[in-house]
């Protein structure tokens, strides 16, 4: 199977420059790498095309997240799609305990992240412990994402039974794991991290103000699939969120925070 990884950036030009030397550090060779510049301004591309030359680069002019990592996806001439964020490394064996897992019969399989963060200090795992579910996750996954896209490896067959990401900032890979555990199976790589993913102040899922938890539920409800008890499933959890987090009235710094607070009550 060729592999390819998809990483998207802006203006994080030495984030991005470590993130594609780690995809280039794989045990067994390294896949083809397509970096999508949506719209960098701090020389990314120039530094780019000067150490890593063999990189496919596909410049945008900031259309966000969802849509840069499509624009990857087209570019790609992987039949399996890999995703790394720019802010995040890969760990040396990432590619062979996701390729292994997608071996065992999955079109979509998932690793586990160390989380360094740098906001609140300390580190964390996603999914917690170490410990993710397998198979029919769809449940599991609407109440809480306990995957990130650089820890996460998908078929273009069943990458292109959706839409791709959706456009959206906190919630579009929310959106994408759950129209895509609605039609496959997920196999889990197991409990050793794959993947570092760092949080700080410029992440997605640093919080800047109470608002931006309320946008990502809305978000994520903008989601109607010509199934309607899928739809029904995703709005009633919306709610759910939505009203809990109104009554906390609480400002939480990041998505972490936030999901400890709702652990907490029971919520996930």
């Amino acid at each position: 199977m060729k592999i390819s990884c998809i990483i998207t950036t802006r203006d994080r030009c030495d984030m991005v420059l470590q993130a594609i030397a780690s995809a280039t550090a794989q045990k067994g060779g390294s896949p083809e790498i397509v970096v999508v510049d949506d719209g960098s301004v701090d020389g990314t591309q120039e530094h780019i095309k000067r150490k890593y030359p063999e990189v496919k680069l596909i410049p945008l002019s900031g259309l966000g997240p969802g849509p840069a990592r499509n624009a990857g996806v087209a570019a790609a001439d992987g039949d399996v799609l890999m995703f790394l964020d720019s802010d995040d490394i890969w760990l040396a064996d990432h590619l062979a305990v996701l390729r292994k897992t997608l071996n065992n019969g999955f079109q979509v399989a998932y690793g586990t992240t160390t989380n360094i963060d740098k906001i609140n200090g300390g580190n964390f795992l996603l999914p917690d412990n170490g410990q993710g579910p397998g198979g029919n996750i769809f449940s599991q996954l609407l109440r809480w994402c306990f995957l990130v896209p650089s820890s996460f490896a998908v078929h273009r067959r069943a990458f292109n039974q959706t839409d791709g990401f959706p456009t959206g900032d906190l919630a579009d890979d929310w959106v994408f794991f759950l129209h895509l555990a609605r039609r496959h199976h997920f196999g889990f790589a197991g409990p050793e991290p794959i993947t570092l993913r760092y949080l700080h102040e410029g992440s997605q899922c640093a919080i800047h103000n109470h608002e931006a938890v309320l946008t990502t539920l809305r978000q994520l409800n903008r989601t109607r699939p010509a199934d309607i008890s899928f739809s029904n499933k995703i709005q009633a959890r919306v709610e759910e969120l939505s009203k809990w987090s109104i009554k906390k009235k609480k400002s939480w710094k990041t998505v972490q925070q936030w999901y400890c607070d709702l652990k907490k009550d029971g919520m996930v």
